[in-house]
């Protein structure tokens, strides 16, 4: 009876230690996949961090090259607005003098309309005179 008590306790601490080692190997396990969790969660934040630094390098070469843009559609609006000016101050300067032209011909086509009456009047009277 003490043998079969030595041999029962014997297979219990057997199973015992086989659960013990079962367990054991499950935590190694855990273990191990939690290390391999977190060395891929690194590789992660890490890959994540580049990106970021990178989308953060391309926002600033995107606001440069906006910057510069911008600049320089000011520079060719304010050319634009100057040449723009100045065309339509010699197409202003152009109408006026066209504007005077005219007058000084109205007014000579006046003086001449005004001679060729008067030297009319003056021949149409000069006839009357002679036919009488």
């Amino acid at each position: 009876m003490i043998d079969e008590r030595i041999n029962k306790t014997l297979k219990e601490l057997e199973q015992g230690l086989q659960d013990v080692e079962s367990a054991r190997k499950q935590v190694e396990r855990t273990v191990s996949s939690f290390s391999n969790l977190n060395t891929t969660t690194l590789e992660y934040v890490s890959k994540l961090g580049t990106i970021t630094t990178k989308v953060q390098e391309l926002v600033g070469y995107v606001g440069k090259d906006y910057a510069q843009k911008v600049k320089d559609f000011e520079k060719d609006r304010e050319a634009v607005i100057k040449s723009s000016n100045a065309a339509t101050e010699k197409l202003s300067n152009a109408t006026e003098e066209f504007k005077e032209s005219l007058f000084e011909i109205q007014t000579k086509l006046k003086y001449s309309l005004i001679i060729n009456a008067v030297s009319f009047v003056i021949i149409a009277v000069i006839l009357f005179l002679l036919m009488k």
